[in-house]
């Protein structure tokens, strides 16, 4: 991230912080009293840094990375979709079923990324190839 211009590494490190966060909620010293409704909650919470409001410092972080770059929520909710699956699974019946899981725990940071690291105005690559890279 040194390479970036310090707007877009604080932006890709609020990204990251938000990223730690929510792993350890189901990975973490507390996560043996993590529930579903806990993962609403923190749901609920990144809807709310999406509109502007934010809970802590971190929070206010990520929520003005939301205000300066074109940053879509639904990664991010499908990051949360994952901790989910980490609630109840831990082992997969087949490749699909890993690449889902996989998708929602590491692809979506790739996605989360992509507009805050931005794709040069000279590339010849599509905007569809560059996320497919990312994921």
């Amino acid at each position: 991230t040194l390479l970036m211009t310090p707007e877009r590494r604080r932006a890709i490190w609020a990204i990251y912080v938000w990223c730690r966060r929510t792993d350890e909620l189901v990975d973490g010293p507390n996560a043996s009293h993590i529930t579903p409704k806990a993962l609403d909650r923190w749901e609920s919470r990144l809807e709310d840094l999406f509109e502007g409001n934010s809970f802590d410092m971190l929070d206010a972080a990520l929520s003005d990375t939301v205000a300066r770059f074109p940053v879509d929520i639904q990664p991010f909710k499908d990051m949360i979709e994952g901790m989910r699956m980490d609630l109840w699974k831990s082992r997969y019946k087949n490749f699909d079923e890993l690449y889902l899981y996989c998708y929602y725990v590491a692809g979506t940071v790739g996605l989360m990324s992509v507009p805050v690291m931005g794709i040069a105005p000279e590339s010849q690559a599509t905007t569809e190839s560059v996320y497919n890279a990312a994921l």
